[in-house]
């Protein structure tokens, strides 16, 4: 076990490039960066990596954007946490640009990506399927003739036996389907994720990733900075190198999502009847679980309760901002555009009608929401999907905290670049996280309703 010399260090274990005709090429010694981007919304791991070329392997090998680059990587006293790619390597699929160094050399750079992306580009899934929605996936990332995927899979268990047709869809593109219909086993929430990490591929939910403990505690300022000139590590891990507040809930943009107020109207098939359902921002609040999960206190709007008008509406009471159709074929408890061999019903319904609303409003919340962009020094057990706490300070000295009462707490990971830098030894994490409440209720009271004025209609003549 390597002794961590400072924040940010690495050690970069193994790094082989193998040609599509079989030529095993060591990276290690040639490398000059390489990084590795993680997406909370993508189904798949992708990067690029610079290296120097001084025997003209780009031609003898040769490269050609169809090469297994083999990568180990870890962060010095975490052996546990390594980014092993050497079981199940990445696939390169772009030569980006090849650069004369000088006259006996040239920087070449590739781009990579998981191989599952490749195979998930290339087959199609044309099947019927009666399981739970987690065993479904599961049995499409592991099929042979699908992803038979080797790596590590984190499926959370779901609700209900559903009988499903993929009608000749790409893999991803039917589990991203299954996602939407999703419920927990667990609570019942519907906010499933199909994505992957450094660490496996992901199938659960957003309120899956609120239970797990933060991953690191990160400070903006003064707060983590090294007393003196003796360096220490940990207060070093735990600053902020950059840091900004990229987005403050766009109350237009969350309107138009249907994030504040919308509805659905589920026409039965099956009944020949319709139903409509509604969701209103302030009012279902507290439907499901939130960034600090069960710590409720700590889980507060974003906005305002007070009323916008004299007619005393709330941001949420506009329900038909955005409107949503959909057909069913339902009995209530059962689907009932399949039976068994008996002509029995059994098989679970979707529940759009119930889980739309909730899902497209939580992830209006984590893009148009409270985000924040920083870059810190890397350690290789953080990964898109982790929670982290930050601190942020307030501004001026007339305040009853020393941090921001409202933005500083939990956040989610959800975006994530990995930089390493073989010339200075250095791996940098920038990253985006979100999350969907302040850490305070904002102050109790109306909020300023303009004086009525008297309408007045001017006819134009001309």
């Amino acid at each position: 076990m390597a002794d961590l010399q400072y924040a940010g260090d690495y050690v970069l274990k193994e790094a082989l490039l193998v040609s599509s005709t079989g030529v095993r090429l060591d990276l290690v010694g040639t490398i000059l960066a390489f990084e590795i981007f993680e997406n909370l919304f993508s189904t798949s791991l992708s990067g690029s990596i610079t290296f120097v070329d001084e025997n003209n392997i780009v031609t003898n090998a040769p490269i050609i954007g169809q090469e297994y680059l083999y990568l180990k990587i870890g962060t010095p006293t975490l052996d546990d946490y390594d980014m092993d790619f050497t079981n199940v390597p990445f696939v390169t699929y772009k030569v980006n640009t090849r650069v004369d160094a000088n006259k006996n050399s040239q920087l070449i750079n590739v781009s990579f990506t998981s191989p599952e992306m490749l195979i998930d580009k290339r087959v199609r899934v044309s099947k019927s399927y009666t399981d739970t929605i987690d065993g479904i996936v599961t049995s499409i990332l592991r099929d042979e003739r699908y992803i038979n995927t080797l790596k590590e899979l984190y499926v959370e268990p779901t609700a209900g036996i559903r009988k499903v047709v993929c009608p000749n869809l790409h893999p991803f593109n039917f589990i991203t389907n299954l996602a939407t219909e999703s419920v927990s086993l667990k609570d019942g929430n519907p906010f499933f994720m199909f994505y992957e990490s450094t660490q496996g591929i992901n199938f659960r939910s957003i309120e899956s990733l609120f239970a797990e403990s933060t991953s690191g505690d990160y400070a903006l300022g003064d707060f983590g900075q090294n007393e003196g000139k003796k360096q220490d590590v940990a207060k070093d891990f735990a600053r902020i190198i950059d840091f900004e507040i990229s987005s403050n809930s766009d109350m237009l943009a969350n309107i138009v999502s249907g994030m504040l107020g919308s509805s659905i109207i589920e026409y039965n098939i099956y009944n020949k009847s319709f139903e409509k359902s509604t969701y209103n921002y302030i009012e279902d609040f507290d439907r499901f679980s939130r960034v600090n999960y069960e710590d409720t206190d700590k889980d507060n709007p974003v906005y305002s309760s007070g009323f916008i008008d004299d007619r005393n509406n709330t941001i949420g009471s506009f329900t038909d901002a955005r409107i949503h159709l959909h057909p069913v074929n339902s009995s209530g408890l059962y689907d009932t555009q399949h039976n068994d061999n008996t002509n029995t019903y059994k098989y679970a319904p979707n529940k759009i009608k119930d889980n739309l609303l909730y899902r497209q409003a939580k992830f209006s919340e984590f893009t148009d929401g409270i985000n924040v962009n920083m870059v810190i020094n890397g350690s290789t057990n953080l990964c898109v999907g982790k929670m982290i706490n930050i601190t942020i300070p307030v501004t001026g000295k007339a305040h009853d905290k020393d941090y921001d009462k409202y933005y500083t707490g939990k956040f989610l990971i959800t975006k994530l670049k990995h930089s390493f830098d073989q010339t200075t030894k250095r791996h940098e994490i920038a990253l985006s996280a979100s999350k969907d409440s302040f850490l305070e209720s904002l102050p109790e009271g109306g909020t300023p309703i303009p004086d009525g004025t008297e309408k007045t209609t001017n006819t134009l003549n001309y």
